[in-house]
């Protein structure tokens, strides 16, 4: 079973609310597909953006970095004792934003760190969730790791439907960017940086430029202050941030505790197999060895995520992050497809009606979600006639989601032409 936030959990930001991540992933149509009970939220951005609303990801001795709530925009900064004021790394928003400040490796480190100072938020959970949203996920490397966790993640966040826990997971996912992380000469500090369009080199190749489904993965252009010709960003201060935290998540393993041999032995079990009788044991012996600690405990515990436990037994064995969930995720999948179809109706039918069920769906089934709709159009070269149109983004692939559609328009017993573009072909179709 999966473990859902709780309400009780002690965010600054209203991280447990769906309308909160509903609202940060633009998705206008959300809120009729959940499928765990949650209540809606309430979350409005004209009542955020106070200097208060930071979500502190905790290193140690006043490194840190935040994530604040601006109102329309996410802003990542970084504390730190050198600075009077918190440092700017990146934003988000619809504007101008410039979101790709981290490292996923660094993400995902901080993330660790703020686990062991608060046991009762999950790791992965709504820290990495939101964090996420600055760290991309460049290649494989990055993804084998990456996806898994932040699928736990938000299959952790209350009231978000099927659809969200898939497409929120994804949004990191930038291989299809052609993104690539260097080091600068001299400094060795890690910038990202992203070939020119059109280059092929040796070097600057589209790494799915042979895969069929290359129209289908999200892409877009790199959008970040992390380079060396920004002398203000704060490189030193952030990889002393990151140092401290490395350091705080490496001192599980030194605990009295984790270095007794039948804790490691358990441990080494559970890293082979990751079964349930293995994790009870670890459990059984870390509590017997005298282990307190209830980020550790809570992280081992039969109802935590397997990737929660997994990124918990990498710590007690003090070996590199990532490991044992590479050893268990198998291959990085592909990233996500997506696709949109236009349905067409002729403009005498109640097209409104049809929104809410053709959502409620798509979204229950993780198939996709309406993304616009209902509009009028007239087809010049075509019959003069007057139609309403609703546009659907599809998710990995097409056909289910039009099979839900097609089960929608049969029981308002509707007709409705399809139109989608697959492997850059265009299809049409005759649904309900």
């Amino acid at each position: 079973m999966t473990e859902r936030s709780h309400p009780s959990l002690p965010f600054a930001l209203p991280l447990d609310d769906p309308e909160f991540w509903a609202f940060w992933y633009y998705d206008e149509y959300s809120g009729t597909g959940s499928d765990d009970g949650a209540d809606g939220g309430s979350y409005s951005a004209e009542e955020s953006g106070s200097e208060d609303s930071a979500e502190v990801y905790q290193a140690d001795a006043g490194h840190a970095v935040q994530v604040v709530d601006a109102g329309f925009e996410l802003t990542l900064e970084l504390v730190h004792p050198g600075a009077a004021k918190p440092v700017q790394l990146g934003w988000d928003d619809q504007a101008q934003w410039h979101p790709d400040a981290l490292r996923w490796q660094e993400a995902e480190l901080l993330c660790r760190a703020a686990a062991l100072s608060h046991p009762e938020v999950p790791h992965p959970g709504p820290h990495l969730a939101l964090l996420s949203r600055f760290a991309p996920v460049c290649d494989d490397a990055d993804a084998v790791t990456a996806l898994p966790l932040l699928r736990e993640a938000f299959s952790g966040l209350p009231g978000l439907d099927a659809y969200q826990r898939l497409a929120y997971a994804a949004h990191a996912d930038k291989r299809g960017f052609d993104i690539r992380w260097r080091r600068a000469e001299g400094s060795g500090h890690w910038y990202p940086d992203q070939a020119p369009d059109e280059t092929v080199t040796q070097e600057w190749w589209d790494r799915y430029g042979d895969d069929p489904d290359r129209e289908h993965y999200s892409t877009g252009d790199l959008y970040s202050l992390r380079s060396p010709d920004h002398a203000e960003f704060p490189f030193a201060a952030l990889a002393e941030t990151l140092e401290r935290a490395r350091l705080r998540c490496s001192g599980v393993s030194r605990r009295t505790w984790a270095a007794n041999e039948t804790v490691r032995a358990a441990a080494e079990a559970f890293a082979r197999e990751a079964s349930a009788a293995q994790r009870a044991r670890l459990l059984t012996e870390v509590r017997a060895r005298g282990c307190t600690d209830q980020a550790v405990l809570k992280a081992l515990a039969p109802e935590a995520g397997p990737m929660r436990a997994l990124a918990m037994t990498e710590l007690v064995l003090g070996v590199e992050p990532g490991t044992l969930i590479r050893h268990h995720a198998g291959p990085a999948p592909r990233p996500l497809r997506s696709y949109t179809a236009r349905l067409t109706l002729p403009d005498h039918l109640p097209a409104a009606s049809l929104i809410d069920p053709l959502n409620s769906g798509l979204r229950r089934t993780g198939t996709g979600s309406v993304t616009d709709g209902p509009t009028r159009i007239h087809r010049a070269a075509g019959d003069g006639v007057w139609r309403e149109e609703i546009v659907l983004h599809l998710l990995e692939d097409w056909q289910p989601g039009l099979e839900q559609a097609g089960r929608v328009l049969r029981d308002a017993n509707v007709q409705a032409e399809a139109a989608v573009r697959c492997r850059g072909e265009n299809i049409s179709l005759q649904l309900g």
